[in-house]
């Protein structure tokens, strides 16, 4: 059976809408600029130019939208933020004109580039950008794909900070692996920039900063319990959101049907507990497969939190029954916890 991550990383789709639309309402509860819609032009005009951030800027920190995303990461939030690279805090922040070659022939330069990058956060986990659209765009729309460093990456959204305000924000998931558990001294980000006439042009940017960090892994991890055995992997741990997956093999349908949810009661590692409609989160599960061969039950668990305390050394996980009232919808206090179908997930 191929994992979630197996089929992303094998067909690369666009986000799930369900979760695309999560977290566009997110984003537009907060601000009543536009969330801009992905075109699919299959014009592409190659131009390619680069800048580190610019300086002269307002630092993003500063916008409302802003402070609303650090906000969202919850105790994590100060800690995003100290790693926000604002182009004012960069003395060496100055734009670098690339060649552009035309025709394969003829050779210039970008004087006016397409948009400037204002402000800058990356934790191997999430990259996100502010920036402004030069003189050709009225509006500043991307492709679903953005190359970092030359691996591809999943682009979740981009909308105007505050109505009029001119600047977007930016959010880039990182898909690959590798890339996320380094500390990269620079970052090459390359964009499809949506010109008036529908097209796309290449745009290429670098973002030079001590401020850049890998995410935090661990090797994968196999218990058993009572009821089957869970193997504990792609664990990315980052101030940005904390992400695993779970292979499942359950023993018996009783305890499956405690078990095959994507929701628990979730624990750090200093007591504090969280249920369920705490954590700003997305999670899912594949279709459970009974195995004939060894009469167990299979299958698996998707998690990406985004308010878990990053620094904490481990999460408890732990099962629940009921909780959930006829439309479906989590009604806490009539939950019956499970404690003794716990388990714990290293997060060092």
């Amino acid at each position: 059976m191929k994992s979630f991550r197996e089929e992303l990383e094998k067909e690369f789709p666009r986000t799930p809408e369900s979760f695309r639309q999560c977290v566009n309402n997110a984003v537009a509860e907060h601000t009543t600029g536009k969330i801009r819609n992905f075109h699919l032009s299959k014009i592409v005009i190659p131009v390619a130019a680069c800048l580190t951030l610019i300086c002269g800027t307002v630092a993003a920190a500063e916008l409302p939208r802003v402070q609303q995303w650090l906000s969202e990461l919850g105790i994590n939030g100060p800690r995003a933020e100290k790693q926000l690279i604002n182009a004012n805090d960069n003395p060496d922040a100055i734009q670098i004109q690339t060649p552009v070659f035309q025709d394969n022939t003829e050779k210039s330069y970008d004087e006016n580039p397409l948009f400037t990058v204002t402000d800058a956060y990356y934790d191997g986990a999430t990259l996100m950008f502010w920036a402004k659209p030069g003189a050709e765009l009225a509006t500043l729309e991307f492709g679903d794909h953005v190359y970092i460093n030359g691996m591809d990456n999943r682009l979740e959204y981009v909308v105007e900070t505050e109505e009029g305000s001119g600047v977007y924000q930016c959010e880039v998931t990182i898909m690959d692996s590798g890339l996320s558990v380094t500390t990269p001294e620079s970052l090459e980000v390359t964009v499809k920039v949506y010109m008036a006439d529908n097209s796309k042009q290449d745009f290429t940017f670098t973002i030079k900063s001590d401020k850049l960090s890998g995410a935090g892994t661990a090797a994968n991890q196999l218990m058993e319990l009572s009821y089957g055995k869970v193997e504990i992997c792609d664990l990315i741990v980052a101030p940005s959101k904390v992400s695993f997956r779970l292979k499942w093999t359950v023993y018996n349908e009783e305890a499956l049907e405690i078990v095959y949810m994507p929701e628990y009661f979730y624990e750090d590692s200093n007591g504090i507990r969280y249920a369920p409609r705490d954590l700003r989160m997305n999670s899912s599960c594949s279709p459970k497969v009974f195995n004939e061969e060894t009469g167990l039950w299979e299958y698996e668990q998707e998690f990406e939190i985004q308010n878990f305390d990053s620094s904490s050394d481990y999460i408890t996980l732990i099962p629940f029954e009921g909780g959930y009232n006829e439309e479906g919808t989590f009604v806490e206090g009539t939950e019956t916890l499970r404690e003794d179908m716990s388990f714990i997930i290293q997060l060092k």
